[in-house]
């Protein structure tokens, strides 16, 4: 599997300007620069915490002037959360590539996409760090966004099991289930990177991949008990 880059980085912006004068388009250097600030910011909160990163250290970590990160930032929550959407539109697409490219039967489809997820954090320890542990003291807001990853996979899966059920080849699975899977795996990766660090994911990979797969193809009955039945035609 080809690892993506690490959010803000892009092969088409230039990672290091000319010095001096130079004839480079206005929007290519301020992408440069906005790049660059992106990832110091996501270094700097994996090395150190959010709490203790100053914009001095961004613009330092970054190669740019104070005043060139206030063209592109009001202030420090405002460059993290730029930074955090860059991470979570990276992890979205990646597991969407995983889904989309998988093959055989429904558990070994899983099983890739799973393992490849995983693997991919691994691959990149200061992006799982931030998303897992740091993303919190963005605010309430970044909750959304960390369920969206979530809920991205989960529909992942069930798109899996729908073609699967669709061939014969097993059942659809509710969007509940799948998240209740990936919900999951998510706090054992937190735990794991809390405790452990990012590299540690390795260790529990194969562990997380066959608990998920063996949970992700047991039917559970969709049968919902006379209470819940009474209680929702209340409502």
């Amino acid at each position: 599997m080809k690892k993506p880059a690490e959010p803000g980085k892009s092969n088409l912006v230039p990672r290091i300007l000319p010095r001096g004068r130079h004839k480079l388009d206005p929007e290519l250097v301020a992408a440069s620069q906005r790049q660059r600030l992106l990832e110091a910011i996501v270094e700097l909160v994996a090395e150190k915490g959010y709490g203790e990163v100053t914009i001095g250290e961004i613009v330092s970590r970054a190669g740019t002037a104070k005043r060139t990160f206030y063209d592109h930032f009001a202030d420090k929550p405002q460059c993290f959360l730029a930074a955090l959407d860059g991470i979570t539109d990276a992890l979205v697409a990646s597991s969407t590539r995983l889904f989309g490219s998988a093959s055989g039967s429904v558990r070994e489809r899983c099983e890739y996409a799973i393992r490849g997820y995983l693997e991919l954090l691994v691959s990149m320890p200061s992006t799982a760090k931030v998303f897992y542990l740091e993303a919190v003291a963005a605010g309430p807001e970044v909750v959304t966004r960390n369920h969206d990853v979530l809920l991205k996979f989960a529909r992942g899966i069930v798109a899996l099991s729908r073609g699967a059920a669709a061939a014969g080849e097993g059942w659809e699975l509710t969007e509940l289930h799948a998240l209740g899977v990936v919900g999951a795996i998510h706090h054992i990766v937190y735990g794991q990177i809390l405790r452990h660090g990012p590299d540690s994911v390795i260790d529990v990979i194969d562990d997380v991949v066959q608990m998920s797969v063996g949970f992700l193809t047991v039917r559970i009955p969709v049968e919902r008990s006379t209470t819940s039945r009474r209680r929702r035609a209340v409502r």
